[in-house]
Order: C-alpha cells, then sequence, then structure tokens
C-alpha cells in the first residue's frame, strides 16, 4: 500500500474473538493442515448414523392408540397434530410425516410416559350435598 508516495505495511485487521472462536479458528487450521498435507495427526473423524424413522402405515398407528387407551381427539392433541389428520392415518388415505414418524417412535417407547408427561392432573372438588348440578 503507497499513501503520499510513502510504501507503507499493510495493516492487518486484528480479530477478538473468544475461547469458542479460538477453538473453531485452531479446528479449521488444522483441517486446511489436513487436507493440503495430508497429515491427519492430532484430528478426530467421527461417523454419526442416523437411523430413519419407523414406518407407520393405518394398522401401527391405531394399535398405538389403542395402547394408549385414547379417542381421536385425544391422540391428534397428544402428537400435534388435528383429529382429521390422525383419521387419516389410520385409514390410510394420509402417511405421517417423517417428523411426525419420529415422535410416534418416541412414544411407541413408552406410551404411558409419554401421556403421563404431557397430561395435567388436577383434583375436582367433590360435589356438597344437596347441590344441583349445574
Amino acid at each position: 500500500m503507497i499513501r503520499n508516495n510513502i510504501p507503507t505495511k499493510r495493516r492487518t485487521a486484528t480479530v477478538r474473538t473468544n475461547a469458542a472462536g479460538r477453538e473453531l479458528i485452531d479446528a479449521v487450521r488444522q483441517a486446511h493442515r489436513a487436507m493440503t498435507t495430508g497429515d491427519f495427526t492430532g484430528i478426530t473423524i467421527r461417523e454419526v448414523e442416523i437411523s430413519s424413522p419407523g414406518e407407520y402405515g393405518p394398522t401401527e398407528v391405531k394399535s398405538l392408540r389403542q395402547t394408549m387407551g385414547v379417542s381421536h381427539r385425544v391422540f391428534a392433541e397428544l402428537v400435534g397434530v388435528s383429529r382429521e389428520l390422525v383419521a387419516q392415518w389410520e385409514y390410510g388415505t394420509r402417511h405421517p410425516a417423517p417428523v411426525a414418524r419420529r415422535l410416534l417412535d418416541r412414544i411407541s417407547e413408552d406410551p404411558s410416559g409419554y401421556f403421563h408427561s404431557l397430561v395435567k392432573h388436577r383434583k375436582v372438588p367433590a360435589a356438597k350435598p344437596g347441590a344441583k348440578a349445574g
């Protein structure tokens, strides 16, 4: 860089970063070194396999709902979809999307536990003798 016909040093930006940023920069430098030199010393390579969600046809959806002992409406509330969609799953006119199938997998692991984790219990006071139901 030349300023007023006087050569000057090129300024380099000073980057301040936190520990996570420094760790990330170090990792990028290691990856660059490994790719350019073939030296993978000190680098850990992990391979992760994520299984596909289970398949849920009409029979499996209905069986899961019946295992929980709930109606279409309650099952729909537990899963976070409409009652109509649950009915369509059970009649086979629609199939659960992958995200819904992952949730159904979780529910299948412990239907009772899932149910109880979402249902709020409250005590209803007993009716007073002679009081009208209203």
